[in-house]
């Protein structure tokens, strides 16, 4: 068993030699991992031994009904509501970073009650379009929309939001994802669907609902000119500043669906 916390990641087995003694080997590859886990739940863990495996640095034994009560602790002590973000305040960023790597490569799981497409689907009336795109709706801990404005006000667009065409090989989560870093220079999560499929002048568009994990990076200039962090009514003002039409009303539908959902998990 795999276990991530705010304090540090486990990994949690039966060896041979745990079975007749009624214990279990938690394994870690950071020490101060397991020193933390001892100080926070486990007083009664064992010596932490070193270099005692092939595949983690560190292992201590720990009996199993000391572990299911420090579970339950761990349980009943969880109070944040974006793990990612727990994790950047208690131990940085670049183990917040690492996490997310993880959560995203699991993106690729696949859901066999889910069709290959989005669950959303295009109005009636509506015209095929060429191709399907993606992108992301962020929100941060304020409850501020993420804008950005493309190089050169490309085909007319002034304020939007990041999205590109689906890219090979990935889930249409993972194109969202990278276009949003690429685009915007954060790492985000998924927190929901935005319900509904977006038509515009040559795509038909899909957003996630997403929040912003870590510090932002760098954004490719040659897509994107700036990034603004606004309230939903200024992000509707923003919006209508766009000369293409069709984009424009995209967009605006978009910011709707999307402010609609978030309020609805507030």
């Amino acid at each position: 068993m795999w276990l991530l916390t705010n304090f540090g990641f486990f990994s949690i087995v039966q060896k041979p030699d745990d079975e007749p003694a009624g214990t279990l080997t938690v394994r870690s590859r950071v020490k101060s991992d397991l020193e933390a886990l001892r100080e926070k739940y486990l007083p009664s863990m064992g010596t932490i031994v070193a270099h005692a495996g092939s595949d983690y640095k560190y292992r201590a034994k720990v009996s199993r009904e000391a572990l299911a009560i420090a579970m339950l602790r761990i349980a009943l002590d969880l109070n944040y509501s974006n793990f990612k973000t727990s994790v950047a305040k208690t131990q940085g960023h670049e183990r917040a970073d690492i996490y997310h790597q993880v959560w995203n490569i699991l993106h690729a799981l696949p859901d066999k009650e889910q069709s290959p497409s989005s669950s959303a689907t295009i109005a009636a009336g509506s015209t095929p379009h060429k191709y399907h795109s993606y992108g992301g709706v962020l929100f941060d801990a304020e409850g501020r929309v993420l804008l950005r404005k493309p190089t050169g006000e490309f085909d007319g667009y002034v304020w939007t939001f990041p999205k590109g065409r689906l890219k090979s090989g990935f889930t249409p989560e993972q194109t969202a994802l990278a276009e949003v870093l690429e685009e915007t220079g954060y790492r985000a999560e998924i927190i929901d669907t935005v319900p509904g499929s977006f038509v515009g002048g040559t795509s038909v568009t899909e957003y996630f609902l997403m929040n912003p994990v870590g510090r932002a990076q760098a954004f490719d200039p040659k897509e994107t000119q700036d990034v603004k962090w606004v309230s939903p009514d200024e992000a509707g003002d923003y919006i209508k500043l766009t000369r293409n039409s069709v984009g424009r009303e995209r967009d605006l539908g978009v910011l709707q669906a999307a402010v609609a959902t978030y309020n609805a998990q507030r």
